[in-house]
Order: C-alpha cells, then sequence, then structure tokens
C-alpha cells in the first residue's frame, strides 16, 4: 500500500517535497498508539473495509460478465443455424412441408436412412450437390429428428399419465375401470 500513500511497512513514513522523496522509520512512541486508537475508535469503519473487497471484486468481474452476456446474447440471435427442436426447423431444413421448405428430400448420407425433410429452392440450387455440404445438413436432420421424437414420446408419456390420474378421480367403479382400460391401451407411438 505504499505506492499509494500509505507509507511504510513497520511506521515508515514518505517525507520530502516535490521530486525529493525519502523514508524514515521512526516516528515516535505516539505514532503507533494513534494509530492504534483510530482502528479502535470506528469498528463500523473496519467493518465495510471487510465488506468491501468482495463488492469491488464484483466490480472488477462486472466487464467480463458484461461481455460474456452480450456474445451469448449474438449466439442466440445468430441461431437462424440452429435448430428449433419442437418444430424441426433450421435455415436449410424444416420436417415439415412449409413455404419457403417446399422440395422433399430424405436423409441417404446418415446413419438413419430415410428420415423425411423439406428443403427451400435455394438449398436446392446450392447445397444439394455438394455433397459435404449435403451431409451437414443430413446430420442435422438426424439431431432433429431425434430430438423432436424424444419430445412427442414425452408428450405422450405426459398424457398417458393424465389420463391414467383422470380414471382414478372417476366417481364409479365401472367409470374408473372403463378409464383405465382407454389409459392402459394408449399407444405410446413415438416412443
Amino acid at each position: 500500500n505504499m505506492f499509494f500513500g500509505g507509507g511504510m511497512p513497520g511506521g515508515a513514513n514518505m517525507r520530502g517535497g516535490p521530486g525529493m522523496h525519502f523514508y524514515s522509520n521512526f516516528g515516535g512512541p505516539g505514532m503507533r498508539g494513534a494509530q492504534f486508537r483510530q482502528r479502535q475508535r470506528d469498528p463500523r469503519a473496519q467493518a465495510r473495509e471487510e465488506q468491501a473487497p468482495g463488492f469491488g471484486n464484483l466490480l472488477q468481474l462486472l466487464p467480463f460478465l458484461v461481455i460474456l452476456a452480450i456474445s451469448f446474447m449474438n449466439m442466440s440471435d445468430s441461431g437462424s443455424s440452429t435448430t428449433s427442436y419442437a418444430t424441426g426447423e433450421n435455415r436449410y431444413f424444416s420436417l415439415t412441408q412449409k413455404d419457403p421448405f417446399l422440395h422433399p428430400l430424405q436423409t441417404s448420407l446418415t446413419k438413419v436412412k430415410d428420415i423425411p425433410y423439406f428443403v427451400s429452392s435455394k438449398f436446392m440450387r446450392t447445397y444439394h450437390r455438394d455433397r459435404y455440404q449435403l451431409a451437414q445438413v443430413e446430420r442435422m436432420v438426424e439431431n432433429a429428428y431425434e430430438n423432436y421424437l424424444v419430445g412427442e414420446c414425452n408428450s405422450q408419456k405426459k398424457y398417458k399419465r393424465k389420463l391414467i390420474a383422470e380414471a382414478e378421480r372417476k366417481p364409479t367403479p365401472a367409470e374408473v375401470a372403463k378409464a383405465t382400460t382407454i389409459a392402459a391401451e394408449f399407444e405410446l407411438s413415438r416412443c
């Protein structure tokens, strides 16, 4: 702390005028007693000083956290190449046919063959002939289709649990039996 006006450790004080600085390691017996009394007088200031480093550390990290947050926001804004797994849409393809994805294709370069997907006219002109680009898109189709099926399976399981819970709340045993049969027969076709 000697660089910021705190003096030298052990009671050394900085003395001298402008341009001339020299240190002395004396201060007399009253100096240390005055410093001790000053610390003793204001315990609240000492408590504030102890709390300040946590806040100071947070302030030091704030620019880093802001840059990190901005980079994540930019990633989500430029997420046109990421897949929306609920609908299976991407800037290159869609799992459902709708404008501008009107041209049907099926995967042929991935592990799972014949997954239907739809592409735009621009895709057909630019990427469809490039086998490397097509393989990358088909991997994205495969991942999107897998995530779509997992989501559908979870939805079907949730619906079946709902049917079972509703069956248990029916007023008569005959209605409970009928609703339980319907719930049991519900097929989890996506699982």
